[in-house]
């Protein structure tokens, strides 16, 4: 497990008025980091694919603005600048590529091959700060 590597996470939001996806991002210094490959078959055809693990602690990480985690139904409810969350089909850079304007996804992919990193997309995420001491909470996000 590579630690202590700086991810960008990139919330979906809806915009109201065009009814298109805009990514919001947020910076997270000092996430735990794993990344395997993973092998499926499927009516006999074997794919492989990378599979990404991040752990957010909640002590140790520094989040841009102070941001506080809320809830995804809360934040698509608040839509608020100082909260960030953990949604499926959220897009993560493991880089620094903070920016304050609404991206879309081709943005975020142009800014990927600037920096020479992969978007990788949250497909499945863990609240796991509610039980275990102050050491061992975090956030868990699993991605593709």
């Amino acid at each position: 497990m590579l630690t202590n590597v700086d991810i960008t996470l990139f919330n979906a939001v809806v915009d109201k008025e065009t009814r298109q996806e805009k990514y919001y991002s947020t910076l997270i210094r000092g996430v735990s980091y794993y990344e395997s490959e993973a092998i499926s078959a499927n009516d006999g055809i074997w794919t492989d694919k990378s599979v990404y693990r991040f752990r957010i602690p909640t002590i140790g990480a520094e989040i841009e603005g102070n941001k506080t985690y809320i809830p995804e139904k809360k934040f698509n409810a608040w839509n608020a600048p100082m909260y960030f969350t953990l949604q499926k089909g959220d897009l993560i850079l493991i880089a620094e590529a903070s920016d304050q304007e609404p991206l879309t996804r081709a943005d975020i992919e142009s800014v990927a091959k600037w920096q020479s990193c992969r978007v990788i997309t949250v497909t499945e995420y863990a609240d796991n700060t509610i039980r275990g001491s102050d050491a061992i909470k975090h956030l868990r996000i699993g991605g593709a």
